[in-house]
């Protein structure tokens, strides 16, 4: 039983990363391939097969790294186009 769960995750990691080919956002592509690398992650960690482990960790961190300089690029942005008390007054008038 415990193997068809690990073949479970695979087939579904599998499918993800596969569908992360037709998407165009990069944000929901690079989200899309770090959800199923992780999930193959976890199926080559459980069949011990290192190469496997090794590819998916290494695609899983790049697009880990790459998701967070969005998320503080974004951020960046909102509090660069924050509206404070000053210009909310300002734009009353």
């Amino acid at each position: 039983m415990e193997n068809i769960v690990f073949d479970i995750i695979s087939w579904v990691g599998l499918t993800i990363c596969i569908g992360a080919f037709f998407i165009k956002d990069v944000f929901w592509l690079r989200l899309a391939t770090l959800i199923g690398c992780s999930l193959l992650f976890v199926y080559y960690s459980h069949i011990a097969i290192p190469q496997g482990v090794i590819s998916n960790l290494l695609v899983l961190l790049i697009n880990a790294y790459y998701l967070m300089r969005f998320a503080k690029a974004r951020k960046t942005a909102n509090s660069d186009n924050a509206i404070t008390p000053a210009t909310t007054a300002v734009q009353a008038e």
